[in-house]
């Protein structure tokens, strides 16, 4: 797989889904940081070398909320939201993608996307 400059973030409270995920994304190729606090999630999207975030859908700070704190600090970032459920909780824009944690080959087809496009 061809080597980005920029990584994926991985935000989900859950630490087996935490674990899995990135061993998985790692897997594919992909430089992966994965964190269960929003606070480190954010710093690290402030200092730019994010160029996919994936977040779960519900966790202790929602998020959506932190979607909407994403987008106002970095407007260029792709976005992701995992989840267990099969279908967003509430209605999401066009640009993010929901995707179910279960569909992993989806996932891995998205972050290549999202981190193509991050490198234009």
């Amino acid at each position: 797989m061809r080597q980005f400059q920029k990584c994926v973030l991985l935000v989900d409270d859950d630490p087996a889904d935490r674990k899995l995920l990135s061993h998985f994304l790692t897997g594919r190729g992909f430089s992966v940081i994965a964190t269960g606090d929003p606070d480190k999630a954010l710093q690290l999207i402030v200092e730019g070398g994010v160029g996919c975030f994936i977040t779960d859908q519900v966790m202790k700070t929602s998020g959506h909320e932190l979607v909407r704190i994403v987008k106002g600090v970095r407007s260029d970032i792709g976005i992701i939201f995992i989840s267990g459920a099969d279908q967003p909780s509430e209605p999401l824009p066009p640009e993010i993608k929901f995707i179910n944690k279960s569909r992993r080959d989806a996932l891995a087809d998205e972050v290549l996307s999202c981190m193509r496009r991050s490198q234009l």
